[in-house]
């Protein structure tokens, strides 16, 4: 097993912002409110997993009950981050397609897994 490398973080990153400005860009057409739906959604699954990946990345090749500590403590706070994240949306921003924002979620999330298939 090959420990994961800045470039490969770095990449699975990018592909989820790029996934989120595509998906937010082509709903533009279906109207504005379905556009920054999917783009507070894209944001609530994209900044938690930013801050999981700034908070383990450093941990990487040190010592495995430290990484294991730092994996546990950085997926309880992602797991928390997206919560607020969601709850604040859902409260303060009207009017909001619940759909597309789950929608925005989901392709940030899947598109994040299939960067890291992809050996380039």
């Amino acid at each position: 097993m090959t420990i994961p490398d800045g470039r490969l973080i770095s990449r699975g990153l990018r592909i989820q912002s790029i996934a989120s400005l595509l998906l937010s860009g082509a709903l533009l057409l279906v109207g504005p409110v379905a556009a920054y739906s999917a783009m507070f959604g894209s944001l609530a699954a994209f900044i938690p997993a930013l801050f999981f990946a700034l908070f383990v990345a450093p941990k990487f090749g040190s010592d495995s009950a430290a990484f294991l500590r730092a994996a546990v403590i950085a997926e309880a706070g992602k797991i928390l981050l997206t919560a607020l994240i969601c709850v604040a949306v859902f409260v303060w921003i009207k009017p909001l397609a619940a759909g597309w924002f789950f929608a925005g979620m989901a392709v940030v999330i899947f598109s994040g897994r299939l960067g890291l298939l992809y050996k380039a």
